[in-house]
């Protein structure tokens, strides 16, 4: 076993992490405030796809890791991932930036008789799609096997972990704005609507730029225990309570891509708030390795984002 590493913050940045250290050989643990199931990335929607991150470059090769991850993921049923195609509304093609983070064989253009009345342009792409409670429990599980400990502590230091030579991972999220002072990290609030699952429902999503809007978009993703409409991205403010007009405003959006999604029971609302950033932030600082600010594609990144955190920790141990 290579050198102890702690990593703070147990959402799936956090959890990915620790399991690509420990399969590396490094004794990664994992200290935090708080478990999976109550961090941002419970109240994810979730599939794979890059949304509000950057840089693009990096962001693009960091989802196409994940990407080959999720693909031999989905291959057993018990992490609760599973590839399905989605159909990605844009207004012109030149809004599909991410589309070099696909294989050429996994995306195509849509025919127009696939597409919603009222919309023109759209991608055919087969994507991950997470069932996150199922998911979280799997990448916790792992862990655990692989001998990684979580121990719930909030952290109000980092230079106060452990030795001061001990190498440190730090994947707090939108937290990491007061444990190390970053201004530039602002939160995007984010609501979900959850559905019953009683039709057979199609992935598809719609850019915010047909909308009208800096803030409201739309997305249906059909999940086993229920159906996910969403969603709105709006920065700076952090009121976590239900906005019931959202809500209204999400279920109308939805139903222009399906009209059926209007006549479904809603069974609960979340919301959270993403780390947003200008870019990740995804660096050494003398013993700390800082993975954050991964936006609205935590998922989408996140097994990229951690063979970098490895990489850098290959170099600190030379």
């Amino acid at each position: 076993m290579k050198g102890q590493v702690t990593i703070v913050g147990c959402g799936v940045s956090g959890l990915t992490t620790g399991i690509v250290l420990r399969e590396a050989g490094y004794d990664a643990h994992v200290v935090a405030a708080a478990l999976p199931q109550d961090t941002v990335s419970a109240r994810a929607a979730a599939l794979w796809f890059p949304f509000q991150i950057g840089p693009v470059e990096l962001a693009n090769f960091w989802s196409k890791i994940a990407y080959d991850r999720f693909v031999s993921l989905a291959a057993d049923p018990t992490t609760g991932v599973r590839m399905a195609d989605l159909l990605q509304l844009v207004a012109t093609e030149a809004d599909a930036w991410w589309k070099d983070a696909l294989p050429s064989k996994a995306i195509r253009l849509a025919r127009p008789d696939e597409c919603p009345v009222g919309f023109s342009i759209g991608y055919v792409m087969q994507v991950p799609i997470i069932e996150t409670p199922v998911y979280l429990g799997w990448l916790m599980d792992r862990f655990v096997a692989l001998g990684g400990k979580v121990m719930l502590k909030k952290v109000q230091d980092l230079e106060t972990l452990g030795p001061d030579d001990l190498p440190i991972v730090n994947c707090t999220g939108l937290g990491a704005r007061d444990l190390v002072g970053d201004t530039s990290l602002y939160a995007i609030r984010g609501q979900i609507v959850m559905v019953a699952p009683a039709i057979q429902a199609s992935a598809m999503s719609a850019d915010m730029a047909l909308w009208g809007s800096n803030t409201d978009l739309a997305y249906i993703i059909p999940r086993q225990d229920c159906i996910v409409l969403g969603g709105n991205a709006v920065i700076g403010i952090e009121e976590l309570g239900v906005d019931e007009q959202a809500t209204k405003c999400i279920v109308d959006r939805c139903s222009q891509l399906d009209k059926r999604m209007r006549e479904l029971p809603i069974l609960g609302v979340e919301v959270g708030l993403r780390p947003g950033r200008k870019e990740i932030r995804l660096e050494r600082e003398g013993r700390i390795i800082h993975n954050y600010g991964h936006g609205g594609g935590g998922y989408t990144v996140s097994w990229g984002c951690a063979e970098a955190v490895l990489n850098l920790m290959k170099k600190m141990s030379v």
